[in-house]
């Protein structure tokens, strides 16, 4: 039978432009996980143990809260990046702070890197520094699966991965080793929305395979926070689960039932595959702020108390699809996705005055913090 599953496999791998080598080498990679592929019992692995995350590794993340950054100046991700500046950046991911945020899901794309390749690392280092003087972890999202046929914010195609994309794997290990052990980073989110549901077509078991590829090499490169992919929902989560120590979704129901029924769902996938989960883009847009305030009050409630937590699409009034009222995108209660919790400038919308409110759960790291200061207080005060 493991033969079988084997040979199986590898005309999978041929089929899929993957090195004949990775067949044969007796290396049950993550594409094995997706396809069921068991480890033979007498197999010496020559890759290393994919091993567990060691550094911040949680059991729920209900007090996750935070933003997606869609910087001002950026109408398409490469802009973010080709066109940075690290005082604007400062100033806009500031904003956060104000409603309690934790940490910031931070966009960037081989697209932009290969342009410049230090230069694009290093204001990519300095956007997860400027993160962190305001107090957030970092969250970076790598490639972007998610297109609009109007407003493209930019990103991966189906076409990149058909044949190999060998140039993309020297991107990923630039952006993940400088951070691979660096506390300021809370997880790696691989792919924002990939687009395969499950196993049943060619160009799906290639979108899983190249994202095989890049978990390992993030693994490879010493990453030691758990990986993620920013999945949708059902069999999306369930597709790519296999590849990741985090499940993701990206609930956008338009109503409270909506939510409610997503949320089940969400634990009975977590359950599934003994996995936590967290959600890292959500709450539908809207023009009328009054109804984008309605909704993200019970978004923000119900998404914390099932222990996924929350981070909004997206921060700050903006130029990109969906953060400008004349390009609002479909993800709206009403359809009408204007999505910023921020004006351009600087206020939050009307009706979110509730997320000044201090939260009933903080980060781990804050708390910690927190308990240390208070202790010490006391010490001095017995003193």
């Amino acid at each position: 039978m493991y033969r079988q599953l084997t040979l199986n496999r590898r005309r999978v791998l041929q089929g899929l432009g993957v090195a004949a080598a990775t067949a044969t080498a007796g290396i049950v990679t993550p594409l094995d996980a997706a396809l069921g592929v068991p480890a033979p019992a007498d197999r010496q692995d020559t890759a290393p143990a994919r091993g567990e995350p060691t550094l911040h590794a949680y059991r729920d993340y209900g007090w996750l809260r935070g933003f997606n950054v869609v910087p001002s100046w950026g109408a398409r991700v490469e802009d973010a990046w080709w066109f940075y500046d690290g005082r604007k950046m400062r100033d806009e991911v500031a904003l956060a702070r104000q409603v309690h945020a934790n940490c910031i899901r931070l966009w960037i794309e081989f697209t932009a890197w290969y342009r410049d390749p230090e230069q694009i690392a290093a204001r990519f280092l300095d956007a997860v520094t400027a993160i962190a003087e305001s107090g957030m972890k970092t969250m970076p999202c790598l490639f972007n699966r998610w297109h609009d046929s109007k407003f493209d914010y930019g990103g991966t195609y189906s076409a990149n991965f058909r044949d190999g994309w060998t140039q993309a794997l020297d991107y990923v290990r630039a952006m993940v080793t400088p951070l691979a052990d660096d506390d300021r980073v809370l997880a790696w989110d691989l792919c924002n929305e990939p687009q395969a549901h499950d196993l049943s077509s060619e160009l799906n078991r290639r979108e899983v395979a190249w994202l095989g590829e890049v978990a390992a090499v993030v693994r490879a490169s010493g990453a030691r926070q758990p990986i993620t992919i920013g999945t949708m929902n059902g069999g999306n989560i369930d597709t790519f689960a296999p590849l990741v120590d985090v499940l993701c979704a990206h609930p956008y129901a338009r109503d409270r039932a909506g939510l409610e029924a997503s949320i089940v769902s969400y634990r009975e996938l977590s359950a599934k595959h003994s996995k936590p989960l967290l959600v890292n883009e959500t709450i539908p847009g809207s023009l009328d702020d009054a109804v984008r305030a309605e909704g993200a009050k019970y978004y923000t409630e119900l998404l914390g108390e099932a222990g996924f937590g929350w981070m909004g699409w997206a921060l700050r009034e903006g130029t990109a699809i969906s953060t400008r009222r004349d390009r609002i995108d479909g993800n709206g209660f009403r359809g009408d996705g204007f999505h910023p919790f921020f004006t351009a400038d600087g206020r939050l919308r009307p009706g979110l005055e509730f997320l000044r409110e201090k939260p009933a759960r903080v980060a781990p790291w804050e708390e910690v913090c927190s308990t240390t200061i208070c202790r010490h207080a006391e010490f001095l005060h017995r003193e």
